[in-house]
């Protein structure tokens, strides 16, 4: 088995207010230029973006699967995510809503300002509006989906994956029919359901697919 070298780049920090394209810039040129000259066979690396409430920081991790400027998000173990996978954190979204649907609407705010890039600073969106829930805590779940939607930038180089994901997301905090959910889920995990499907769900449900 090859070892690899993981090398840690400086902190990466998205908490002005700028659009989806300028930060897929900000994070591109930090890979450029902290790379340009550290490329080799079985070298890879990762940068801290966020400081967490649980004591880690949140790490993004390069390669990610597409071998250009993609990153995969690390998910720090027994925070409550648990492999942080979309549909893991969209049925999370939906326990929430169950559980408080007071504190998951001010959850959902602020996911929403996160999806316009309205405000990208978590920590001071929710000192403004501190939200009661738990299990995860909500500035690690709120920091791993803004970051989430950072890599669909960059992935697709415009809105389609950030959108795919917040509407997704929707979708399921909505669905009432558990076996169409379950359907839809089983979908998303085998990579065989695209925005058009979400699209045409959200429709059924009377609800609208929203752009950022």
């Amino acid at each position: 088995m090859t070892n690899k070298e993981i090398i840690e780049g400086p902190a990466i920090r998205i908490v002005e207010k700028i659009g989806r394209f300028e930060i897929v810039k900000q994070v591109v040129s930090a890979f450029i230029d902290f790379e340009k000259d550290k490329k080799g066979r079985n070298i890879e690396f990762k940068y801290p973006v966020e400081d967490l409430s649980i004591g880690e920081k949140l790490y993004i991790h390069r390669p990610g699967v597409k071998w250009n400027f993609d990153f995969k998000v690390e998910i720090p173990k027994n925070c409550g995510l648990e492999e942080g996978r979309h549909d893991q954190i969209a049925l999370i979204l939906r326990n929430a809503r169950k559980e408080n649907e007071q504190e998951f609407n001010k959850l959902w705010g602020m996911i929403s300002e996160l999806y316009h890039c309205s405000n990208n600073d978590v920590d001071c969106l929710l000192f403004k509006n501190p939200i009661l829930l738990n299990n995860p805590r909500p500035d690690v779940l709120l920091k791993v989906i803004k970051w989430l939607f950072i890599m669909e930038d960059i992935i697709y180089w415009h809105y389609e994956g950030r959108a795919f994901l917040y509407n997704f997301f929707f979708y399921v905090i909505n669905e009432i029919n558990d076996n169409r959910l379950e359907n839809t889920l089983l979908g998303i995990r085998k990579h065989n359901i695209g925005p058009d499907r979400i699209k045409n769900l959200l429709e059924e449900l009377n609800k609208k697919w929203e752009l950022p």
